[in-house]
């Protein structure tokens, strides 16, 4: 099995933890460990679901080189299931945090929150623990009908607040720079664009920005934070005109060289 990218994170060394909420489809499981690579998986689910992804587990924690547990909880369907959904996610962080973890109270991997499966009340307590908590959600789009799944396509990731944070204190010229560029050299990044080393630190930190080697590039956590800060017409017109300016200045040095 080829290993998985992790490009997707703002560091590549470190594999993050990954919290799914899961009913009875298990197919999107396998597109989120291929495209994120996690190290350690926490399966949150009912008691109805609990042999069924014990077994899982244990085979895909083997194909996929993570660890894993499940949390099945038996009251999915009851006012209390929240409060129930919460106390897994917690207990599942906890154990991260005693047995992998250098620190008595911090974490020292990404958290992922996986919403596809489950049920809608599942998928809004995931959405709100990884606020809470400080981690991303994504969801597994279903594949176009007829083909296969694509881990680099059918993936969709949502912004958190600290990134959405991070993400509008850049400035407008400098997310242009990334989402037009995508990726490339750090001395080139600091030569075309506003941003010093403090504000990339912050953009790594957040997850927004992964490097490797003298080289960056936007995570799909940046794409989602740059995308949703970026989604005005305002700040369309703003970018289209900065493209223009871009091709316009290049057809004038080709004329003039």
């Amino acid at each position: 099995m080829t290993k998985p990218s992790t490009d997707n994170l703002g560091n590549q060394e470190q594999r993050p933890i990954m919290l799914l909420f899961m009913g009875k489809t298990d197919e999107h499981a396998i597109t989120s460990f291929q495209h994120f690579y996690p190290c350690s998986v926490h399966i949150i689910t009912s008691d109805k679901f609990q042999s069924k992804y014990e077994k899982l587990v244990k085979k895909w924690s083997d194909e996929y080189s993570f660890r894993g547990q499940v949390h099945a909880i038996d009251d999915l369907f009851m006012p209390s299931s929240v409060n129930s959904l919460f106390t897994a996610a917690f207990s599942a962080i906890d154990h991260e945090i005693k047995t992998h973890s250098s620190s008595d109270h911090n974490l020292e991997f990404p958290v992922l929150f996986g919403v596809t499966g489950g049920t809608m009340h599942m998928a809004v307590a995931g959405t709100y623990l990884s606020q809470i908590i400080g981690g991303a959600v994504f969801y597994v789009l279903r594949p176009p009908e007829g083909k296969e799944p694509i881990p680099a396509r059918d993936i969709m990731m949502f912004p958190e607040l600290s990134s959405i944070r991070t993400a509008l204190q850049t400035l407008t010229p400098d997310i242009h720079f990334l989402m037009s560029k995508r990726e490339g050299e750090l001395d080139t990044m600091f030569e075309e664009s506003n941003i010093n080393d403090i504000h990339l630190s912050r953009l790594v930190e957040q997850g927004l920005v992964s490097i490797t080697e003298g080289n960056w590039k936007v995570t799909d956590l940046g794409t989602a934070s740059f995308d949703f800060v970026a989604n005005s017409m305002v700040w369309n017109e703003f970018h289209h005109f900065l493209s223009s300016k871009a091709k316009s200045t290049s057809s004038d040095d080709m004329m003039h060289a």
